[in-house]
């Protein structure tokens, strides 16, 4: 029998289902002071060359260092940057650490504004070398923002002493000639701020490093942005609902590049600076079952990704159609079962008939279908107000035969 989905539903521990929707987004404002961002004469990204080959001068490679945050529950988390440094790996010694970047009067940031982006924090040019660690260092000054019963409030949030020697992070890179490296530093600020015994805030830092390499000549023209949504499907009340702290990761494109997030309590997400190209995009979610979908994001575009899971096992709708005169079954009819019912679920699903004017649709969740059916030279069959076709959990309902009229 040919069968057609017009959308696509995948089994696991649940189902899954794409549709789209879209909302109003905002990216938060790099006002970066690219002063600041250059390196000192004596740092390991200097250099007075200039001649310069696909991006970089000859003999370097380029290191971009970007920062990003997950969702938070509070309403600012503002810290200081002062320095970030690596520690070059040297064979059969114990290496040593060069300064990349400096912000002597420090560098301020509210952590939750680079939720779902990423901020440009250096461009460096460097000699190729095998690095093993990153070191971030933090200034004394930071604050938190939290719901006070009178309005927002402003409280001290202690940088312990122990960090003064810098937040190390584990991940080896490398800076090869002529290429360029992305590090993506991603900085937990939920689970890095913890209340102590006396009420007040301390940080201990949760941050992962991420890193890519490619040529400058394979990096997109464009970026572009994936956005959407992780929701359940509740049947009884014809709605969705929201999945909070979902996790969202995006892999692939021309080179490796892998970028991830987590769902913010209405189930949304955003990924921004996203080059153009194909790539992978997995939900994992705890209790529903994971999701997986390969995507094609546009340059200067938005690709939505709506991604409804269900609890109940899903049914389904068989029957026939005929010529309602001759009584002969009519092939390749198309049937068409829409959610209805008074749902905010936008669900539809599709097949054909076969030879023997049969059709059988599937996987569809629970609810009211308003069906349509149409064949070429007859005039199309809807179901009546009021006469929806219900679907229970695993069962599938056989409507009978369908006769439609021919047109004249």
């Amino acid at each position: 029998m040919k069968k057609y989905l017009k959308f696509v539903l995948l089994l696991g521990l649940s189902v899954v289902f794409l549709s789209g929707c879209m909302n109003d987004l905002v990216t938060p404002t790099n006002d970066l002071n690219q002063s600041e961002n250059e390196n000192d004469s004596g740092a390991a990204g200097s250099n007075n060359s200039e001649t310069e080959t696909g991006g970089a001068s000859v003999g370097k490679g380029t290191l971009e260092i970007y920062l990003t945050d997950a969702p938070g529950d509070y309403q600012k988390v503002n810290i200081e940057l002062s320095k970030i440094e690596g520690h070059i790996a040297v064979e059969g010694e114990e290496g040593y650490w060069v300064s990349l970047t400096e912000w002597p009067t420090g560098y301020p940031l509210n952590l939750l504004e680079l939720e779902g982006s990423s901020l440009l924090l250096a461009s460096l040019e460097l000699e190729p070398h095998q690095y093993t660690q990153l070191r971030l260092f933090l200034n004394t000054e930071a604050s938190l923002v939290v719901a006070g019963e009178e309005g927002p409030l402003t409280v001290p949030l202690e940088i312990p002493s122990s960090l003064s020697s810098g937040i190390k992070l584990n991940h080896p890179f490398e800076i090869v000639e002529g290429m360029i490296t992305k590090l993506t530093i991603d900085f937990d600020a939920q689970k890095s701020v913890i209340q102590t015994g006396n009420g007040g805030y301390k940080m201990k830092p949760v941050i992962s490093l991420s890193s890519e390499t490619y040529s400058s000549g394979e990096v997109p023209e464009g970026i572009g942005k994936v956005f959407g949504s992780v929701t359940l499907y509740d049947s009884a009340n014809l709605s969705l609902v929201g999945i909070a702290e979902a996790e969202v990761e995006l892999t692939g494109g021309i080179y490796s590049f892998t970028n991830k997030t987590v769902t913010l309590a209405d189930g949304s997400f955003i990924l921004l600076d996203v080059p153009a190209g194909n790539y992978t995009l997995t939900v994992y979610t705890e209790g529903y079952g994971n999701y997986q979908e390969n995507i094609e994001v546009i340059a200067d575009s938005g690709t939505v990704v709506d991604v409804v899971f269900l609890t109940e096992e899903p049914g389904g709708i068989s029957g026939g159609v005929l010529d309602s005169i001759s009584g002969e079954y009519i092939s390749g009819a198309e049937v068409i079962a829409t959610l209805s019912g008074g749902s905010n679920y936008n669900f539809e699903s599709a097949t054909e008939t076969d030879e023997e004017g049969d059709f059988l649709i599937t996987n569809l969740p629970v609810g009211s279908y308003h069906l349509t059916i149409s064949a070429a030279g007859y005039a199309p069959y809807e179901t009546d107000s009021g006469e929806e076709v219900q679907v229970s959990p695993g069962e599938i309902v056989d409507i009978g035969d369908i006769g439609l009229t021919k047109i004249p």
